[in-house]
């Protein structure tokens, strides 16, 4: 069974949803988010980071959820239900903290409006490319999850890519792909949310956001970690020398450039070299030199950063 909770504002929905797992972050869970990890969740759900702040992307595909769906009603003659449009989240009774939001929904072509003809539309605007034999893995989780806690069986991806290219993919549900969703997710409510424990590192940044540091402490490297640090040296060996060849063409143009802001070939601009604005700036060290006292009362302790250092 399922509870249909209608909000009242954005913020009253923003409010609903940070009680369970959303669809959007159903993906993070899984580890098939490129932009967040598992462990950078649970700390929003723990309590110890705040919410997510909305940005001009966020904003922009929410805006555009409505121009997405009509190019799917075009393109496919399905009927988008209107109401739909409104926020509101879906929630699972035996499981409250399974929580969807769908962007829209929409009647089946052709077929009697009830619900077993009722359909989900997961609306996405990006900048990448997209194969529709090959979706995004978080894109096509998010959907699953809202076909499976939703009951329904048929749903579809549709995006916008650069405000223009239009895609689309109809997919029908999988049960047992989403038992096995539903496993994972029950783990991280559980065992994570609720009872505590910290997610595994995945990436650098959660090594840091965990902020634990054992001085004098090594670990043995694998040799798989090891090839990585051999690969590392060789990367960067690399990069400087790439690095020291554009400062010597760089070098190159500038001699030749002479007293000139902007150098052409054939009509078209190759590089300019030119003066920025003056700029006011305050003289910090002139200040706590000639006004000791009083810079001192300004200063602060800060917590000296981890230095990563290559020794290979």
């Amino acid at each position: 069974m399922i509870t249909t909770i209608r909000c009242r504002d954005r913020g009253e929905w923003l409010e609903a949803r940070r009680g369970g797992i959303g669809s959007s972050e159903v993906g993070t869970v899984l580890g098939v988010n490129p932009w967040e990890t598992p462990y950078q969740l649970w700390r929003r759900k723990r309590g110890l980071d705040g919410p997510k702040e909305e940005n001009a992307a966020m904003r922009a595909g929410h805006y555009l959820e409505d121009a997405v769906a009509r190019f799917y009603a075009g393109e496919t003659g399905a009927e988008i239900i209107k109401g739909s449009a409104s926020d509101f989240l879906v929630v699972n009774d035996a499981r409250p903290y399974y929580r969807v939001s769908p962007d829209r929904t929409f009647w089946l072509p052709n077929l009697p409006h009830r619900a077993a003809n009722k359909s989900i539309l997961e609306c996405k605007t990006t900048r990448m490319s997209v194969d529709a034999e090959s979706v995004p893995m978080h894109w096509y989780c998010q959907l699953s999850y809202q076909l499976g806690v939703s009951g329904m069986r048929q749903g579809a991806l549709a995006w916008l890519t650069r405000g223009s290219d239009f895609g689309y993919r109809n997919y029908d549900l999988d049960p047992d792909f989403f038992g096995w969703m539903t496993g994972e997710l029950d783990r991280f409510w559980t065992d994570c949310v609720v009872g505590g424990r910290e997610p595994e590192s995945v990436t650098a940044a959660d090594v840091e956001l965990k902020g634990r540091v054992s001085p004098g402490v090594s670990v043995e490297a694998t040799d798989e970690v090891f090839e990585a640090a051999e690969r590392l040296a060789e990367a960067k060996r690399k990069a400087e020398e790439a690095a020291k060849e554009a400062d010597a063409l760089a070098d190159t143009l500038k001699v030749y450039m002479g007293d000139a802001d902007t150098l052409t070939h054939r009509g078209r601009t190759l590089c300019t070299w030119k003066v920025g604005k003056e700029s006011r700036r305050f003289d910090a060290k002139r200040f706590e030199a000639e006004n000791p006292e009083t810079a001192a009362r300004y200063m602060k302790t800060a917590p000296g950063a981890r230095r990563f250092l290559l020794k290979v």
